[in-house]
């Protein structure tokens, strides 16, 4: 009897993390669609947005990928983050960074907030002062597990 015990609480205890990273997540969906930021007004009229960088999101395995493109633009002395079309995983407590690393880690990193859903479009403001040519990637990272579940290197 307390053999069956504790390989039932071996089972479970592999099994809550499985259950918890994998097949939750990909239960859990949502889309946000939010406008593209073309232009703000200016003094002397409208200025456009122009995209300063731009890259793919990548799958890393079958559990932690993302498709779709995401940039970085900006509009007079505003930087905004556009995810563009994507499609990325279903994962607990992911945040979305700006990193100084090529390899999909978060390096030294600026938080830019939690993802806001798994598909579609939408921005993220960039806060001021942020130098873009140190940032070489944007990584969507699972604080709860430590792990990358996609990221673009920007170029």
């Amino acid at each position: 009897m307390i053999g069956a015990l504790a390989i039932t609480a071996v089972l479970g205890a592999a099994v809550v993390p499985v259950v918890a990273y994998v097949i939750v997540p990909a239960l859990v969906r949502s889309t946000l669609v939010e406008e593209a930021p073309e232009s703000s007004a200016g003094a002397s009229g409208p200025i456009p947005a122009e995209t300063v960088r731009q890259g793919e999101l990548v799958r890393i395995n079958a559990v932690d990928y993302g498709s779709g493109v995401v940039r970085l633009v900006r509009i007079g002395t505003d930087l905004v983050l556009r995810f563009e079309n994507v499609d990325i995983a279903g994962a607990p407590d992911v945040y979305v960074y700006l990193s100084d690393r090529a390899d999909g880690q978060p390096g030294a990193f600026v938080e830019l907030g939690k993802l806001k859903a798994t598909n579609g479009s939408f921005n993220y403001a960039v806060p001021a002062g942020i130098d873009v040519t140190s940032v070489r990637s944007v990584v969507v990272w699972c604080r709860q597990f430590s792990v990358t579940v996609t990221y673009a290197l920007l170029t």
